[in-house]
């Protein structure tokens, strides 16, 4: 996907992602159980794909792909998982990185994560 200059403005970047990877944590009875463990809590803007980029991603592994858009942030790395509004934890596939202004914006693609559910 071509890298793009976009501005979000603050009222589309509404919804909260925790960031984090899998790993042991406690449960309510001191039991280490495996599981999700957040790191920290981003905003996110949802990304809209145009009618071209999707036809143009038909039929690859970017298909079933969700692409999101987050203020730069240099803890944010591959590899990481992402749980996004939604309830769903996704892994991290790519990351569209622009720090050249003091408002950059990052994107993420993300991909759903079906294993360690």
């Amino acid at each position: 996907m071509a890298r793009s200059n976009y501005r979000y403005p603050l009222y589309r970047m509404r919804h909260k992602a925790r960031f984090g990877s899998m790993g042991n944590r406690e449960n309510a009875m001191g039991v280490n159980v495996p599981g999700f463990v957040d790191e920290f809590t981003l905003h996110y803007a949802k990304v809209n794909l145009t009618i071209m980029q999707r036809y143009g991603t038909a039929g690859s592994t970017l298909e079933h792909s969700t692409i999101i858009a987050i203020r730069h942030n240099e803890k944010v790395k591959q590899p990481m998982l992402v749980k996004l509004a939604d309830g769903n934890t996704y892994s991290i596939t790519n990351i569209s990185a622009n720090n050249d202004s003091y408002i950059s914006y990052d994107l993420l693609t993300l991909e759903l994560n079906t294993k360690g559910k």
